[in-house]
C-alpha cells in the first residue's frame, strides 16, 4: 500500500510539473527570450537542457531509462528540424522542458497550412522510426531496458497524433480538414476523463481558448503600434555627398521598404535618408505603414557617427497557434488526401506497436 501511496504521489508531482511546464511553453514569444541563455554554442542549450531532464527523469526512473526517454524525445523533435529545414524554415535546436518534452522555435510562421502539417508530421515520424528501431535493438540484445523506451517511444508519438493544438496532431490536419479539432475535443475530453492528467487538461484548455479567441468572437483588426529604431551614419558620408547633418529637432518623412530575405526567410524594413540611401535595415513581423526621422544627434568626436532616431507606425501580425486567414487553408484535394492518409496510417501503426508490446510483458520480451 506505501508503494502504491508513494507511485500515486509521484504521478501527481509529474503531471503538475508538466502542467508547469505547458505554461511555461504558453508564453510562446516570451519564452523565446531566454533561449539566449542557455546557449554555449548551436547545441550547447540543448545539451544543458537534456542533462537536465535526464536528471529530473532519473529522480523516478532508473538513469538507463532516463537517457533513453529523452533520445526519443530529441528524435522527435529533429524530425521537426528537419522537415522546417526541407521547407526553407530557419528554426532553433530543441530545448527540452522536464516532464513535458522539449520544443523548437521557428524564426518565422509557415506560409500555408500545407508547410505547417509537414513540419508537424516531421516529428512523429522520425519519432516512429526512432522507437521502431529501439524495438528492433532490444529485440536484437535481449534488452528489456530497450523494449521498454521502445514502447514509450511508441506511446509519446501517438499521443501526439491527438488532433489538438499544440499537439502535432493538431497542426497536421490543418492540411486534411479542421473538422478533425472537433474529434480531438471528443477524444481529448475521454482522456481527460480517464487519465486524469493535468498535462493533458492545460492542452485542452489551450486549444479551447484558441478555438474561441479565434472562431468564437467577434474578429477585431490589430491596432497600428509606434516603434522607434536607431540608426548610426558614419559622419564621413554626409561630407562625401555634400550634405548637411540634419539638426537635432528636425523632422522629416523616410521612405522605406519591406523584403523578405532569401537567405533565411527573415521580413526585414530597410529604411533611406534621401541623399545617402539606406540608413537602417531592421526585422520587423507586421505591415509598417510609415517611417519618420524625430531626432538627430550629432557625433560626440571627430570622425564619430551621427545618431537618427526613426520613428515609425506599424499593425502586427496576429501571433497565436491557429491561423485566422482562410487563404491560410488552401491546399489541393490531392495534398488533402496525401496527408489524409499519412495521417491516419501513422496512428494505425503506432497504435498496432501499442497493442502489440502491450499484449506481451517486457521481460518476457527480452528473453528474461
Amino acid at each position: 500500500m506505501d508503494e502504491e501511496q508513494k507511485k500515486s504521489g509521484r504521478n501527481r508531482l509529474l503531471s503538475w510539473l508538466g502542467g508547469l511546464g505547458v505554461l511555461i511553453l504558453s508564453l510562446g514569444g516570451k519564452l523565446k527570450a531566454l533561449l539566449p541563455l542557455l546557449k554555449f554554442g548551436k547545441f550547447g542549450g540543448t545539451l544543458i537542457t537534456m542533462f537536465i531532464s535526464i536528471g529530473g527523469y532519473a529522480l523516478f526512473y532508473p538513469l538507463e531509462f532516463a537517457v533513453g526517454l529523452v533520445i526519443m524525445i530529441f528524435i522527435h523533435e529533429m524530425g521537426h528540424v528537419w522537415a522546417a529545414r526541407l521547407k526553407g524554415i530557419p528554426v532553433s535546436a530543441p530545448s527540452f522542458i522536464p516532464f513535458l518534452g522539449a520544443l523548437i522555435t521557428m524564426k518565422r510562421q509557415p506560409a500555408d497550412a500545407e508547410t505547417e502539417a509537414f513540419i508537424a508530421y516531421g516529428g512523429p515520424l522520425l519519432g516512429t522510426i526512432g522507437a521502431l528501431l529501439c524495438y528492433g535493438l532490444g529485440l536484437w540484445l535481449d534488452q528489456p531496458v530497450l523494449l521498454a523506451i521502445a514502447m514509450v517511444g511508441f506511446m509519446l508519438n501517438l499521443f501526439n497524433m491527438i488532433p489538438v493544438h499544440p499537439l502535432d496532431g493538431g497542426r497536421i490536419v490543418t492540411a486534411v480538414t479542421r473538422w478533425l479539432w472537433v474529434v480531438g475535443l471528443i477524444i481529448g475530453a475521454v482522456l481527460i476523463f480517464w487519465l486524469q492528467s493535468w498535462l493533458l487538461i492545460v492542452i485542452y484548455l489551450l486549444f479551447v481558448m484558441e478555438l474561441w479567441f479565434t472562431y468564437g468572437r467577434k474578429k477585431r483588426q490589430p491596432k497600428p503600434r509606434t516603434f522607434h529604431v536607431e540608426a548610426k551614419i558614419p559622419e564621413r558620408r554626409f561630407y562625401e555627398e555634400g550634405m548637411w547633418i540634419p539638426g537635432e529637432d528636425h523632422r522629416r518623412s523616410l521612405p522605406f521598404r519591406q523584403y523578405c530575405a532569401l537567405k533565411d526567410q527573415t521580413h526585414l524594413v530597410s529604411v533611406e535618408y534621401p541623399g545617402l540611401g539606406t540608413i537602417a535595415t531592421f526585422e520587423l513581423q507586421g505591415e509598417v505603414h510609415e517611417m519618420n526621422l524625430v531626432k538627430t544627434f550629432p557625433p560626440a568626436e571627430e570622425h564619430g557617427e551621427v545618431r537618427m532616431i526613426l520613428e515609425g507606425r506599424f499593425t502586427p501580425e496576429r501571433v497565436g497557434a491557429i491561423a485566422q486567414d482562410e487563404k491560410y487553408y488552401s491546399v489541393s484535394p490531392k495534398k488533402r488526401w496525401a496527408y489524409g492518409v499519412a495521417y491516419f496510417g501513422l496512428i494505425a501503426f503506432l497504435g498496432y506497436m501499442v497493442y502489440l508490446m502491450g499484449q506481451t510483458p517486457l521481460a518476457q520480451m527480452g528473453g528474461s
